[in-house]
């Protein structure tokens, strides 16, 4: 595997430098450091993205994902600002300061008003400073204030406003990002990895957003603790429990329900935080099912269905001393879905009843444990133990039962297939954050994952069929292993050059071969002034699974395979250079352009259904690559009454394989040219909150069928020319010239919202949320569906037609919240 050589030496240099003193930068031995946390009062919550800024130097510093904070400063008084959009203002006095001191900062939540806006913290605002592309940080609350598909608030749709993320499929849940596949993006839930992150078929995400403190996205630089996916990385991160006292929500919206609540088990020692989210929309299906089929009873139908939703979450905290704390997190989510239909009939000649039931099952379980040591003021570790599991079943049950009246004879059979696939996890990893300096952080750690994957096992049994079936079929149970280890250098050199600098290297061994990937990163920030700065980026990574799908939209059924002895890694280079300036501390502004090479992607060859069903399902696909390209644009507001966020995204997306398209490039499903997305929230009173978005992108790409010839094997033409099919049909066989070859009409909405604070006694508070999805009620087309007719006439023509589907129209909703 070749690497950019470039890259290796900047990776050295710039790791090794902070332990090599360098001429002409002398040391400021006579500062001291002040350091410590920064914690949210009452729940001792810690809290990123702080800043921390001393006005008489002009310097400053931002706490970290653990609410870390170091900054140099010289002898004397100090006085320090302490400020987050999410908590009120404080102000620290020190007085004749000679030596290093720890502090701890704690900061009180804001009330409701005008200056809680759609950013968790000050980062998009100094997105200048730092040196990520395109850094991304949201917390609950601007993820509750962007009106949502039935009022659930959702992480995913959230991040769907962003530029350079295409949503996929009208209302579902999906993320394919900067010309990537949808399983390629990393869902993390406090460090540890999910694998399905739908409810609902996607229309809804597995993240309870009442738990949620905020969510970490990157899509343009990566640092090196991250890895195992190409496109994208969601790092979610859950409250610790309230030290002191007990609250929490409930909330109650159109199909689902959730309650929250957390509090201390023992006081500043021990916490709990825990929220469970079920649906009811059964309740609601099976009274419409009812007066369905009371008027279908007559013509002997009943239609059979069902959906419900549960997810739960809980995390104990618990402190151990000022140097350590320990955690146990457990995640739940659950999905069933049947579906089906009865034909029957108990008449004067004949006794009969048919029934046709699936019944789907999906969902993640999570048990994770592990904790913090600070091994001294300058070094910090954290250690996770996770197990992860992962499990899909479909289940189909068709029974025939059948009496002639007069005939003692009763025949029946009974036909059941059962398909299921999963992934089991176990993992340990081990980190490290060690602090030369204020200006200086060094991380560097590693993982060990153990894979179970169970690709697909299909068991068939029945009785009373004329050949009873006892059958069991599966791709068998393949383990895995997975080790890495990395070193990531963050180092703000100087006021004008930030560079973030690191290096992971992976082993993953499957089917008795091992496979290494390594992996450079770098970022690097210059600095033109305070508010104007510029940004380069260069990222590898590598993937070691893939999901399979054959059907246009994803299913919870898709299943998850490794690599194999036939299949190398997946790999992704990245390139992106940007521009970011802050206009009058109100707005965030940047411009950014990249360009992504993708290698050993997988897609299903042209005609892979005719191939037979007992070979192997790498006989379907092919191995190849892809690209993507383009330019984003953001101007985010971050400060007064109207808050919100502009958003363009220019990209090219496209794929190349030898068996596919006839090894011609083709552009991929989500080559989503242009999309624009606008998101507004104005705070009309202390007590009321309006919200709007609007989005509009070019349409999906699909393989259409837009020509068919007949059978051309009896006048001459080889089956390598003109195939033939042995079950063709009328109007004869299907020609497609091109893949992906026709694009869906543009997809544009407009949703809006309204929110309602009621306060009450001691604290408590009610809120009202109504929302309208899809204002104006565009059907957007999700599939184009080709309609084959013989005319009636004596011509007998065949007349073609096509029409697009759409399936969500105007919906509007309404939620209510309770917090005590």
């Amino acid at each position: 595997m070749k690497i950019n050589q470039f890259s290796y030496i900047l990776c050295f240099i710039t790791i090794f430098a902070p332990f090599v003193s360098i001429k002409g930068i002398p040391e400021q031995v006579q500062n001291f450091l002040i350091q410590g946390y920064v914690i949210e009062s009452g729940t001792s919550d810690r809290i990123s993205g702080v800043n921390i800024y001393d006005p008489t130097t002009k310097t400053g510093t931002h706490s970290d994902s653990n609410g870390f904070f170091r900054l140099s400063l010289p002898p004397g008084n100090v006085k320090l600002n302490v400020s987050h959009v999410s908590y009120v203002e404080t102000k620290i006095s020190l007085t004749q300061q000679k030596q290093d001191t720890t502090i701890y900062i704690y900061l009180l939540q804001k009330e409701k008003n005008i200056n809680e806006i759609f950013v968790t913290n000050n980062k998009s605002v100094s997105n200048v400073n730092s040196s990520q592309l395109s850094p991304l940080s949201l917390d609950q609350s601007t993820i509750k204030n962007i009106p949502t598909l039935l009022g659930e608030a959702d992480v995913i749709k959230a991040l769907q406003t962003q530029p350079g993320i295409s949503s996929g499929t009208e209302g579902f849940a999906g993320m394919y990002v900067r010309g990537g596949n949808g399983d390629d993006n990393l869902f993390m839930l406090d460090g540890n990895q999910l694998y399905q992150i739908n409810h609902l078929g996607g229309l809804f995400s597995a993240f309870n957003t009442q738990i949620v403190k905020d969510v970490d996205f990157y899509k343009s630089s990566f640092p090196a603790r991250f890895g195992g996916k190409l496109s994208s990385v969601i790092d979610i991160h859950t409250k610790d429990g309230d030290m002191e006292e007990y609250h929490g929500s409930a909330s109650l919206g159109l199909i689902s329900g959730s309650v929250n609540l957390e509090g201390p088990i023992k006081k500043n020692k021990t916490s709990f935080n825990m929220a469970i989210r079920r649906s009811w929309l059964e309740l609601i299906s099976i009274p419409a099912l009812t007066i369905n089929n009371n008027a279908k009873k007559a013509d002997g139908e009943k239609s059979i269905g069902r959906y419900a939703f549960t997810d739960l979450n809980l995390k104990l905290t618990h402190k151990i001393n000022e140097r350590s704390d320990a955690y146990f997190l457990v995640y739940n989510g659950t999905d069933y879905l049947k579906y089906g239909e009865e034909l029957f009939a108990n008449n004067e000649i004949e006794e009969y009843r048919n029934k046709d039931v699936n019944k789907l099952t999906w969902g993640n379980i999570l048990l994770s444990m592990g904790g913090k040591y600070r091994i001294s003021s300058k070094v910090f570790s954290s250690l996770n133990v996770s197990y992860t599991q992962h499990n899909s079943s479909l289940k189909r049950s068709i029974s025939n039962y059948s009496k002639s009246k007069g005939d003692s004879e009763i025949v029946s059979s009974q036909l059941n297939k059962l398909t299921d696939n999963g992934i089991n996890d176990c993992n340990v990893s081990l980190h490290f954050n060690y602090y030369p300096n204020s200006n200086h952080r060094i991380n560097w750690g590693g993982s060990f994952t153990y894979h179970k994957y169970r690709p697909e096992l299909t068991q068939t049994t029945s009785v009373g069929l004329v050949h009873n079936i006892d059958s069991m079929s599966s791709n068998s149970v393949i383990k895995a292993n997975e080790a890495s280890i990395f070193i990531e250098d963050d180092w703000d050199i100087n006021r004008f050059l930030r560079v973030n600098v690191g290096i992971r290297s992976s082993l993953f061994n499957v089917q008795g071969k091992t496979y290494q990937t390594i992996e450079p990163r770098i970022s690097a920030r210059y600095a033109l002034s305070d508010n104007l700065s510029l940004k380069v980026a260069y990222s590898r990574m590598s993937q070691f699974s893939q999901q399979i799908a054959e059907s246009y939209i994803t299913l919870p059924t898709d299943y998850w395979l490794p690599i194999s002895k036939a299949r190398k890694p997946l790999l992704s280079d990245q390139y992106a250079a940007g521009v970011y300036y802050n206009y009058k501390k109100s707005y965030a502004i940047s411009l950014e352009a990249y360009y992504k090479k993708m290698k050993n992607l997988i897609e299903y060859k042209d005609g892979y259904e005719y191939i037979s069903a007992s070979g192997s399902w790498e006989d379907k696909i092919e191995v190849g690559n892809g690209r993507s390209y383009g330019a984003e644009i953001l101007i985010h507001k971050v400060d007064g009454r109207l808050t919100g966020w502009i958003g363009y995204g220019l990209m090219w997306a496209d794929r190349k394989f030898p068996g596919v398209n006839g090894g011609l490039r083709f552009p991929a499903k989500y080559d989503n040219r242009h999309k624009v997305n606008i998101v507004g929230n104005y705070k009309l009173s202390d007590k009321v909150e309006l919200n709007a978005s609007w989005t509009y992108m070019t349409g999906n790409r699909i393989t259409l069928l837009l020509e068919n010839y007949q059978d051309l094997s009896s006048v001459g033409f080889p089956v390598n020319i003109a195939p033939n099919d042995p079950n063709g049909v009328d109007w004869g066989l299907g020609y497609y010239d091109k893949r992906n070859n026709v694009r869906l009409p543009a997809y544009h909405r407009m949703d809006i919202g309204i929110s309602i604070y009621r306060p009450k006694t001691k604290g408590r508070m009610g809120i009202w949320n109504i929302s309208v999805y899809n204002l104006y009620s565009r059907m957007n087309p999700i599939i184009i569906e080709k309609k084959i007719m013989k005319s009636m006439d004596e011509k007998q023509k065949w007349d073609t037609k096509f029409r697009t589907l759409g399936i969500l129209p105007i919906l509007p909703s309404v939620s209510y919240t309770y917090k005590f």
